[in-house]
């Protein structure tokens, strides 16, 4: 493992190294979860029951596949993927012909993207405007880090209070800020997992929402195979993980090299 992250700091294309040794590290494989049925007496007890089954801040691996519906446009994507919270992504594609197309980095709130076809390298901050310029979802950097993680985005701790209550066969959670509603969670009493997280403006209006189904655990926590998220209007984004695995690497394995003879081209002024 340690060989394959010093590869990932030195190069583009090992990342798809990540994808081939999980097959063979078996150990660290994901099973399906067999919890029991149980409620909660208090929007504390859900959360912290939350806590319980979310993954820390080990990174994760997987082939996923990605669909974009945006505007009535269809952008299939099928790549390798490592993730780690709260705000680390790197994505590779996986063609089905020829080299990658796309290589996409965030790291330390820095975007950089490189596609081979046009011999281009990008790089800025990652904003949901410079986001948007490669992968059309208008969604902050950490939050869609998270999501693709079943993660609850950060910022709870300025949200206060908490309410609670059964909703059919789930349990949801809504969190304040000065009095508004900012965002909800349902969670599924069987094994405390997140099954819908839900952002809002301080209009109240729904900013995201985002569905998680088909968990697996990995380690100590939870995380779903499969991923919806619907921002506004403007697009649907359905991710489908495969092969979720942990990894050994440090967060300098995430941001893309600068491929030798390319001059960045800077997406902020």
């Amino acid at each position: 493992m340690m060989q394959t992250a010093r590869c990932l700091r030195h190069g583009i294309l090992p990342l798809f190294g990540i994808t081939a040794l999980g097959f063979i590290l078996s150990g660290c494989a994901a099973h399906k979860p067999s919890v029991p049925l149980a409620f909660y007496d208090s929007p504390e007890a859900a959360l912290r029951a939350l806590a319980a089954t979310t993954p820390g801040k080990q990174v994760f691996t997987s082939t996923a596949k990605i669909e974009i519906n945006h505007h009535g446009n269809r952008y299939p994507l099928r790549g390798a993927v490592m993730m780690k919270k709260p705000a680390f992504l790197r994505v590779e594609s996986i063609p089905l012909m020829g080299p990658p197309d796309l290589y996409l980095s965030v790291a330390e709130g820095e975007l950089r993207v490189f596609l081979p076809g046009k011999n281009a390298f990008y790089t800025g901050r990652a904003t949901p405007r410079n986001i948007s310029r490669f992968i059309p979802a208008f969604l902050p950097a950490a939050d869609m880090i998270s999501l693709l993680m079943g993660v609850p985005p950060e910022g709870a701790e300025e949200m206060h209070p908490s309410n609670g209550d059964r909703e059919e066969d789930h349990y949801r959670v809504d969190q304040y800020k000065s009095g508004r509603r900012m965002r909800s969670l349902w969670i599924d009493p069987v094994g405390g997992r997140l099954t819908r997280f839900r952002r809002f403006r301080e209009n109240g209006s729904i900013i995201y929402t985002a569905d998680f189904a088909d968990h697996v655990r990995i380690g100590d926590g939870f995380l779903p195979q499969q991923v919806t998220i619907r921002v506004e209007e403007m697009a649907v984004l359905n991710i489908r993980h495969a092969d979720l695995r942990q990894f050994e690497a440090d967060p300098e394995s995430f941001p893309l090299p600068v491929p030798e003879g390319i001059t960045p081209i800077l997406l902020d002024p």
